[in-house]
Order: structure tokens, then C-alpha cells, then sequence
């Protein structure tokens, strides 16, 4: 009964502050994730029952994997190998300078050297989607700077990638029930599929006849399900998630497949999604940030400091001074996908709730605060953008 009424509030709090939230630049979708940090806040037990109990804890689970689903539909490998190697190289230093601070200042509150990198490759991700209606506003997307910003958007992409590898990895060490010729043959079941699947979809594209919009979005579903039950087998759901969209992309013909996509993402974001961001918000122990708020000031800092670093290194005979800075503003940015493995590194106890909560907050934060500095950067600059 209560788990309705939660999942009532949910979708209108997602309606009625996501139209608040879009004037200032920011994803409605996150609206569940502060009503989650609402809802941790006021610690009531009839609801902390119901968000910690075994059937929410399963949407949340569907909402993650739906998430990592979206992310390997979107990765477009044909598009990066189209951009400069400028872009290149300027997301491996500018993000990789990120993740070797963070990394830094994660391991220096006890945490070994493993977690604190994957923890700090989470949090160095670039949310683009953010940035695209800020750049469209100012009529940036074809300029020098629009295009960089979401060359290395893209790019970024297969950093994400990586570190949801190296989550997965983590993960299968880390557990207890390790089996590793059941883990082998699992893997090796998750590659092969997704290969024979990308070569059969380029076959499948050679034919005329395409299948109905509606069949293709059962068959996405079941293929997620296909993979996520194949990973489990070696704790690596999340890679199968992942695999999926990537398989799925590759499949579907080039003629309906924004059709089939858009029909995912309603079912990804508009049904799942407030859920997992829900499921995120409420995990956070905010009681753990007010008496020691140390660490996710650093991370909310630090990450900042050393995106504009990077971007001012790598941009500065590039662009010049001020279009160095609003490159590392705007890649300050965050997105779902952070909290997509962060949530993952939670649920699978691999990060305690102290350095979540760290990660979570301070995503949360940038959310807000950097696309509004980024706006007030731009609107400031606006002569001086290249």
C-alpha cells in the first residue's frame, strides 16, 4: 500500500519541480533525487520501511540497469572516430587530471587505492545532456567552443564505459561466492553474444523488409534481461546492461532506430528513472555529511579545480584564457551516470554509505550550482567566445 503512495508523490514532485528545475538549466529528472535527499532527511519510519524494503529495492535495481542500458545505446563509436585528436586529447588529460586529484583526495580519508579510483572515475564524468540546451540557448553549438565541449562529452563516453568495467571487475572480486569457471563462461557468453550480435545486425540492415517499431522495443527488453540474467552469473549485471545497448545500437536498422530509442527512453526516464533517482537520494545519510562535510567539499572542489586546470593547460593557445575556463566550467557538469556507478558500487558494498553519501552530495551540488555559473560565464563572455 505505501509503496504506491511513495510512487505517487514521486511522479508529481517529478512533474512540478522538473518544470522548475528546466528554467535553471537542470534535468527534471533529478527532482526524485532531491526528494529522496528530502525523504532521508526526514528520517519517517513507515517510509524508510518502504524505500528499504525487497520490492522498491527491485524497481530501483530495474531503474540502474534501465540507466546502463541508455548509456550503451548512446555510445556512438562512428562519431568519436570523426572528431580531432585536439578533443582527444584534451579529455584524457583534462578528465585523467580530474580522476589522478580525486583519486588522491579519496585514498587520503583511509580508502585503499582501487576503491578511491573508481570512485574518483565516477565522479569525473561529463554530463553533456546538461549542456547542450545552455550551448543551444547562446547559439554556441557550432562554435569552436560548443564543439569541443561535446566532442569530449562524447568522447567521455567511453570512460564511462571503463568504469563500469572496472566496477563490474571489482564487484566479481569482491564476492564472496567467487567461481571462476562459472564467472569465464559467463563473460565469455556476454562477449560472444554482443559480438555475434553486431555482426548480425549488419547483416539484418542489408534486408529490406524491417520489423514493426513495437516488436523491436519487446525484443530491446529482452535483451536486456537476456543479458543482465547471463551477468549475474559473475556479478557483472551492470556490463550486461551495459553490452546490451551496446548490441541493441548496432541491431536495430538505422531507419526506425529513433523511433525504437525514443520509445526506450520514455520507458527508461519517464518511468524508471524518478525511481532510481529516488532510490539514489534516500540512500544518502545526510547525517554523515553534516557532522563531518569534509570529504564532499573536497570532492565537489577539487574535481572543479582541476577540470579548470586541465582545461586551462590544455585550451590556452587553443582558445585563449576565457573560453579555457568556460570549457572546464561546462565540463564541471554532471550527469546520471556518476550516480549510476555510484549507486552500483553502494548496492554491491564495495564503497561504505560515508563516501556515497560524499559522491552523491556533491553531484548533487554541481547539478545545481555549475550550469548556472556556466549561464552567467557565458552571458558575461559572450564577445569573447570563439
Amino acid at each position: 500500500m505505501e509503496i504506491f503512495i511513495v510512487l505517487a508523490i514521486t511522479y508529481i514532485f517529478s512533474i512540478l519541480l522538473g518544470k522548475l528545475l528546466e528554467r535553471i538549466k537542470i534535468p527534471w529528472i533529478f527532482s526524485a533525487l532531491f526528494l529522496g535527499l528530502v525523504f532521508s532527511f526526514l528520517n519517517i519510519s513507515w517510509l524508510n520501511e518502504t524505500l528499504s524494503s525487497d520490492s522498491f529495492t527491485f524497481l530501483g535495481n530495474l531503474g540502474m540497469y534501465f540507466m546502463l542500458f541508455i548509456i550503451g545505446l548512446e555510445l556512438d563509436l562512428e562519431k568519436m572516430s570523426s572528431l580531432g585528436r585536439f578533443i582527444l586529447f584534451s579529455m584524457l588529460f583534462i578528465i585523467l587530471f580530474d580522476v589522478l586529484l580525486g583519486t588522491f583526495i579519496i585514498s587520503s580519508f583511509g580508502y585503499p587505492l582501487i576503491i578511491s579510483l573508481v570512485a574518483a572515475f565516477s565522479f569525473a564524468t561529463v554530463g553533456e545532456a546538461v549542456l547542450v540546451p545552455i550551448l543551444e540557448e547562446f547559439k554556441l553549438l557550432k562554435k569552436k567552443l560548443g564543439t569541443t565541449i561535446l566532442g569530449i562529452g562524447i568522447f567521455d563516453d567511453m570512460i564511462e564505459v571503463f568504469t563500469i568495467v572496472l566496477a563490474s571487475f571489482l564487484i566479481g572480486i569482491h564476492s564472496n561466492t567467487l567461481n571462476l569457471e562459472l564467472i569465464s563462461i559467463s563473460l565469455a557468453a556476454l562477449f560472444l553474444l554482443t559480438y555475434f550480435l553486431l555482426k548480425y545486425g549488419k547483416i539484418r540492415k542489408s534486408k529490406s523488409r524491417i520489423p514493426k517499431i513495437e516488436d523491436l522495443f519487446i525484443f530491446s527488453v529482452f535483451l536486456l534481461f537476456l543479458f543482465i540474467a547471463i551477468g549475474r552469473y559473475c556479478d557483472a549485471e551492470a556490463l550486461g546492461a551495459l553490452l546490451a545497448g551496446v548490441s541493441l545500437k548496432n541491431f536495430i536498422p538505422k531507419k526506425i532506430f529513433e523511433d525504437v530509442e525514443e520509445d526506450i527512453k520514455v520507458l527508461s526516464y519517464g518511468f524508471f528513472g524518478p525511481i532510481f533517482f529516488l532510490w539514489v537520494g534516500s540512500s544518502v545519510n545526510l547525517k554523515s555529511i553534516y557532522l563531518s562535510p569534509l570529504l564532499t567539499i573536497s570532492i565537489f572542489f577539487v574535481s572543479i579545480f582541476a577540470k579548470l586546470f586541465a582545461s586551462i593547460i590544455s585550451g590556452y593557445k587553443y582558445f585563449g584564457i576565457r573560453n579555457s575556463i568556460l570549457l572546464g566550467t561546462g565540463l564541471s557538469v554532471r550527469f546520471s551516470t556518476g550516480l549510476v556507478i555510484s549507486q552500483l558500487l553502494f548496492t554491491k558494498q564495495i564503497i561504505d554509505q560515508f563516501l556515497f553519501s560524499a559522491l552523491v552530495s556533491a553531484s548533487a551540488l554541481s547539478t545545481v550550482l555549475v550550469p548556472i555559473v556556466f549561464s552567467l560565464l557565458l552571458h558575461k563572455w559572450k564577445k569573447y567566445i570563439q
